[in-house]
């Protein structure tokens, strides 16, 4: 039995709609990888970082002894080889943080570098960059008699 019927040609497609397709979702994809990016971008350059209040007026002398005789009780653990010079200097920077948020009611214990540097404070930016290297690097070195004088320096050169 012989069939006389002949195949019909595959039903081809036109490539232009499937390379527009493509296109369009291609782009869809960019502009809202684009917008994430950028509105990730908008949220870490909105922080709110708190201004220096004025109103709230604290009794800074007794703040500032509070925290001087912090240091003293920290550079004392030290010389005594109570704690490594890591610890020494993580504990500065807390005290330093802390007496920076007591006074101004900024939480800069919760700030990273970048967001103290953005407060406008430069001895309290120094200070704690100073403090990085020591604090994270894999071998601490670092000036603890230096660094502590400096803590104490704008602790009580503090208005």
């Amino acid at each position: 039995m012989q069939i006389s019927i002949d195949l019909q040609e595959p039903y081809t497609y036109s490539i232009i709609p499937l390379i527009i397709v493509i296109s369009l979702v291609l782009l869809e994809s960019y502009y809202f990888i684009y917008l994430r990016n950028k509105n990730k971008k908008i949220n870490i350059e909105e922080n709110n970082v708190k201004e220096i209040p004025d109103k709230n007026i604290k009794n800074i002398p007794v703040i500032k002894n509070k925290y001087l005789n912090q240091l003293d009780f920290i550079e004392n653990k030290y010389t005594n080889n109570k704690i490594e010079l890591r610890k020494a200097y993580q504990m500065i920077s807390e005290a330093i943080r802390l007496f920076v948020f007591e006074i101004t009611d900024i939480t800069t214990q919760n700030y990273s570098l970048t967001e103290i540097k953005r407060l406008n404070i430069p001895n309290i930016y120094e200070l704690i960059a100073e403090y990085y290297e020591p604090e994270f690097a894999s071998k601490s070195i670092g000036d603890f008699n230096g660094s502590i004088n400096k803590a104490r320096r704008v602790i009580n050169e503090w208005n």
